[in-house]
């Protein structure tokens, strides 16, 4: 009886290991849980992240509907910033080459209007100069070559000009390869003291500016090595005010500066001084750059 109980026992034991076998092959697969998040290799700004579409798949934001071209935001930031960049590094660049280049020009063109007020002021007004880097270059035609002879000698007695090329020609009627003829001492002279500058005074008035006060200071000295020479002072202005009134303003300047060569040692036997007014223009009126021109003192050599 006991035998036949452990029996039953042992066959009670096996089916029930049986249906746990059962049990055990008919479980269902686990399915896998969720990836674990990856951190990103870079960070995300708050304000940015706002904007983004987020799943557990573990992959970075997204704006919705973004496929990672330049058009995503995630380029668009960085990008700006960029350009932003070189925007700014090339107008600084620009600044500075305008800075650097703006002095140089202004000096280029100073000694351009000196040269021209220069050649003007002894009859050579129709030229043009120019300047190329450290070269001055003249243009025109004249009537002989001793002219084109004293043009270059005219600018090269301007202070600051370097190497000349004289490009003028002598117009039509001199044959070619006559010989250069050299100018006459009183060309000569007249051709220097155009050079040495421009007199200049206060508005309205006949005192001298610091400027014109040097170039009387310049004028007197190359005067007082000249004998038997007599040397007219003529005084001019713009065509500003009443005609009148401009004739008397110009004699007077000729004889304040007439008297500022004599104080200088100037033998005033050998000066004279007579003013035209407005009108003997060399520029037209009709701008301040040319009025300024005829505001002028002229030194011309009358024997």
């Amino acid at each position: 009886m006991a035998k036949a109980s452990r029996e039953n026992h042992d066959s009670m034991t096996r089916i029930s290991n049986a249906d746990t076998d059962v049990i055990d092959l008919r479980e269902p697969r686990r399915r896998p849980g969720p990836r674990p998040r990856q951190t990103p290799a870079f960070s995300y700004d708050e304000d940015i992240l706002s904007q983004f579409d987020g799943d557990d798949s573990g992959d970075p934001p997204r704006v919705a509907g973004g496929d990672g071209s330049l058009t995503d935001p995630r380029f668009l930031v960085p990008l700006a910033l960029f350009l932003a960049v070189v925007l700014v590094l090339g107008l600084a660049l620009r600044a500075n080459s305008v800075q650097n280049t703006e002095p140089e020009t202004a000096e280029v063109s100073e000694l351009v209007r000196r040269v021209r007020s220069a050649e003007t002021r002894a009859g050579f007004g129709d030229l043009t100069i120019r300047q190329e880097d450290q070269l001055l270059i003249i243009e025109g035609s004249v009537g002989s070559s001793a002219e084109a002879t004293a043009v270059g000698a005219v600018a090269r007695s301007v202070e600051g000009v370097g190497t000349i090329d004289n490009r003028v020609l002598v117009a039509a009627g001199q044959s070619v390869g006559e010989p250069v003829v050299t100018p006459s001492p009183r060309d000569s002279l007249d051709a220097t003291l155009a050079a040495a500058g421009q007199v200049t005074f206060e508005p309205g008035g006949t005192s001298l500016t610091a400027s014109g006060a040097a170039t009387v200071d310049r004028i007197a000295a190359i005067l007082v090595g000249v004998s038997g020479r007599t040397i007219e002072v003529r005084g001019h202005t713009d065509s500003d005010g009443d005609a009148a009134a401009n004739q008397r303003l110009s004699q007077d300047r000729a004889e304040a500066v007439m008297g500022a060569l004599i104080r200088r040692g100037v033998d005033s036997a050998s000066l004279t001084a007579i003013g035209f007014g407005e009108s003997q223009p060399i520029e037209p009126n009709v701008t301040e750059e040319g009025r300024a021109v005829n505001r002028r003192i002229e030194f011309v050599t009358l024997r």
